[in-house]
């Protein structure tokens, strides 16, 4: 399974680099909007939803969200911090919190706020100044946090993060995974000369800290429905979700953060 995984991000890795540095605009788009009809496709088992009416109905609903999203982004962004602290709650009070988790049309209603509000957060990343250089910056941090979690978490983790959650993640994988991280943070503070170097570190502790965090929701909304994966498009990283998880919870607050910084 590592191997396979190793293999899959040798080669996924370079291609989304190129396409973020060199790739047309709407190359890049167009596989942005692939990526989100992908990932709400995959909702579809989380919800879940078996009626192919209702699951075309429920993506016409994402797209018309993606769509609003961009014009009240401001209001959508305050919107989705607020509703990962209630997602944060219901990860640290699980199996409690399944008594409110366990409606479809509350899983529905999270997924069409948190995917939009991903995908226009990546579009405000890069649109700003080194908005390339700033999103590449993000991937790698959680990228570093991902393989510092795995590999520390195999080598010497012994004290479980959640159990019930993800049997898997223990309290040594966290802090191997920030601890790689912040080499990366330090990396990006040489490159990118913030005006505040503290604010810098302390924004790339929380993004990585949030990461987590969206990596056991998906988990807790997984288990909910007896899910090993959300899917299978990805070999060695399972579906599209499984692979963003992290990534939909740390990109609207890293860009919050830099904004507000």
């Amino acid at each position: 399974m590592f191997l396979q995984r190793l293999i899959t991000s040798l080669i996924l890795v370079p291609l989304v680099l190129l396409i973020i540095f060199y790739g047309h605009p709407w190359l890049l788009g167009s596989i942005v909007l692939l990526v989100f009809l992908a990932a709400g496709r995959e909702c579809f088992q989380l919800i879940p939803i078996k009626d192919i009416r209702a699951q075309i109905g429920f993506l016409a609903l994402l797209l018309v969200g993606l769509w609003a999203c961009g014009y009240l982004f401001t209001y959508w962004l305050a919107l989705g911090l607020l509703l990962w602290g209630f997602n944060i709650i219901a990860i640290l009070s699980f199996p409690r919190s399944q008594r409110y988790w366990g409606y479809p049309a509350l899983v529905a209603g999270t997924c069409f706020i948190l995917l939009p509000l991903f995908i226009q957060s990546l579009i405000h990343l890069y649109s700003l100044p080194k908005g390339k250089g700033l999103l590449v910056y993000l991937l790698f941090l959680i990228w570093a946090s991902d393989i510092g979690a795995y590999l520390s978490g195999k080598l010497i983790g012994k004290h479980k993060l959640i159990p019930q959650v993800s049997p898997g993640k223990s309290w040594e994988g966290v802090l191997g995974g920030i601890f790689l991280a912040l080499i990366i943070a330090v990396v990006g503070n040489i490159y990118f000369a913030p005006v505040n170097t503290i604010y810098w570190f302390v924004l790339a502790l929380y993004t990585v800290v949030i990461s987590i965090f969206g990596d056991l929701f998906i988990s807790i909304l997984k288990r909910r429905c007896h899910l090993k994966d959300t899917g299978t498009l990805i070999p060695g990283h399972g579906g599209v979700l499984d692979r963003l998880d992290s990534l939909i919870a740390a990109l609207p607050l890293f860009y919050f953060g830099l904004t507000l910084g």
